[in-house]
């Protein structure tokens, strides 16, 4: 799996370079992201531009990264397809991960205190 990521102001951004963030990549992008962590960066924006599905393990992943971060790390996702976002909703995943349209906005929400900002339908 690779990843494109590059810090930005406070926040590391992580890009997967992946259609699918599925059972085949999940167990990879949770030791990626969890090595991240542990490397000291405790605000991450994923940026799900390139991704297009999500299955539960992809999810399960992501989740994982949140729980490594806490408690005093944020995780936001941004740049989420619509399929990918109905998902976030129907597990309400976007209510405790801030979903937001892009990595500009994810940045503007890390460095002030407004996290209620979520992407737009």
């Amino acid at each position: 799996m690779k990843f494109d990521e590059w810090q930005e102001q406070e926040a590391m951004v992580i890009r997967p370079i992946e259609q699918r963030l599925d059972s085949y990549v999940a167990e990879e992008l949770k030791v990626h992201m969890k090595n991240i962590v542990h490397n000291g960066h405790m605000q991450i924006i994923l940026d799900l531009s390139d991704v297009e599905f999500v299955d539960s393990s992809g999810l399960g992943a992501i989740i994982a990264t949140m729980i490594a971060l806490r408690p005093q790390g944020r995780l936001m996702v941004c740049n989420v397809n619509d399929n990918v976002l109905a998902l976030f909703r129907l597990t309400r995943i976007d209510r405790v991960i801030p979903v937001m349209d892009n990595a500009d906005e994810a940045l503007r929400a890390m460095s002030g205190s407004d996290l209620t900002i979520t992407k737009q339908t």
